[in-house]
């Protein structure tokens, strides 16, 4: 069990407990805790603890390096055990977790296994874990669609390939490290019955997932990953299976509606890498897969338009609210299955591509869209010529 710890120390406690309360059995955990520089006492809890279990906790101690992935790659380098688990501090397992994943990846010789993770106060990736997988790859599984690191790897497939986290990475460090283990893996199980790890919401501990990324990192580190899917992986529907996924989130997730509160120049200079990912590693099948306003933000970005492009951001449709319960209404009762987190798994199937993508063409119904590029534009006149990075930015219905 590798744990990063930063100022975690109203939390860390549950963590520890949980691995602890584990039924397969604490002596047959090791935890590997690296305190990144804490400023609020975890250090020392982490001493209390493996003071108190001594042969179980091992802790060392760091100058803060401002991310996981520089701790985590400590922890790596001084783990014995046969299989790693990377938690983190605020969250907790279920009881039950360690047996379950280990079992799997025993019945099935499998490098990687996922543990169902349940979002508490937060949202948790949903599509990896609709049904058990004894021993598929990262297609039949759907892994890429969760890309954490809150998973079992075979500890020899992991030095093997010197496998390791970006260093000093606030966003998707782990990418580097999780997707090769993925393709390399001899399989991969997927445990979808139990709910194994706890990943949690806390108001006292913010997320580094919630900080706006620095874009030259960011846009590197990304194209670190995708020139490991693409040598991996043969141009084709699998590979655009794949894609599909870093275009969706990692790409045209960058510009919603937080994407005006930015500076001028930082939305300009995210446009201009987004651009350059698109041209290199993105087929035009792929784009045109897209619904229509996603198509239009690459055609944006392909074009330059930057102004065009906030106003697009701008514009996302007013949540519904929801209806106030009766008085002495009895509670609803299940109603089946509840929407999945992601609305998209993968596009639709599309023939075999290779090479770069080429200019992106534009979507249809164009004098619908330039009407939604205005009402775009008028709400950033609206809010005066100089936006205040970071500020909240009001959804409005579309036309």
């Amino acid at each position: 069990m590798i744990i990063p710890v930063f100022n975690a120390v109203d939390h860390l406690p549950e963590c520890l407990q949980s691995i602890a309360d584990q039924t397969i059995g604490f002596a047959n955990i090791e935890v590997v805790a690296v305190d990144d520089g804490s400023t609020d006492g975890s250090g020392a809890l982490l001493d209390v603890w493996a003071e108190r279990h001594p042969g179980r906790i091992r802790v060392t101690h760091q100058a803060n390096s401002g991310a996981p992935g520089g701790p985590r790659n400590r922890a790596i380098e001084m783990a014995e055990g046969e299989f790693l688990f990377f938690a983190d501090p605020d969250d907790y397992l279920g009881t039950e977790a360690l047996e379950r994943m280990v079992a799997a990846a025993e019945r099935n010789d499998s490098d990687v296994v996922l543990g169902k993770i349940k979002g508490v106060g937060r949202k948790a990736p949903v599509t990896p874990f609709r049904e058990n997988v004894e021993g598929g790859d990262i297609f039949s599984t759907k892994a890429v669609w969760t890309l954490t690191a809150h998973k079992i790897f075979r500890r020899s497939l992991v030095m093997e390939h010197g496998l390791r986290f970006a260093e000093g990475l606030r966003l998707a460090e782990e990418q580097v490290f999780v997707v090769p283990a993925y393709l390399l893996a001899r399989s991969i199980s997927v445990v979808s019955d139990y709910d194994c790890y706890y990943l949690v919401r806390r108001d006292d501990f913010p997320h580094l997932t919630q900080q706006t990324p620095d874009p030259v990192a960011f846009y590197d580190n990304v194209r670190d990953v995708l020139d490991i899917v693409t040598a991996r992986v043969p141009p084709g529907e699998q590979r655009n299976t794949l894609l599909y996924r870093w275009l969706s989130l990692e790409v045209l997730g960058r510009f919603g509606n937080g994407f005006v509160g930015l500076p001028q120049e930082t939305r300009a200079h995210h446009m201009r890498l987004a651009d350059e990912l698109l041209r290199d590693f993105f087929p035009e099948q792929l784009v045109s897969q897209l619904p229509p306003l996603a198509s239009l933000r690459c055609l944006l970005i392909s074009e330059g338009r930057l102004e065009q492009l906030t106003a697009l951001t701008t514009l996302v449709p007013k949540p519904k609210p929801k209806p106030k319960p009766e008085p002495n209404a009895k509670p609803a009762t299940d109603s089946g299955p509840q929407p999945a987190t992601e609305q998209h798994v993968g596009p639709r199937p599309a023939p075999a591509v290779s090479g770069p993508r080429v200019n992106v063409r534009p979507v249809r119904g164009r004098s619908a869209l330039t009407r939604i590029l205005a009402v775009g534009r008028r709400r950033i006149r609206g809010r005066g010529a100089d936006l205040v990075p970071g500020a909240a930015t009001e959804p409005v219905r579309l036309p």
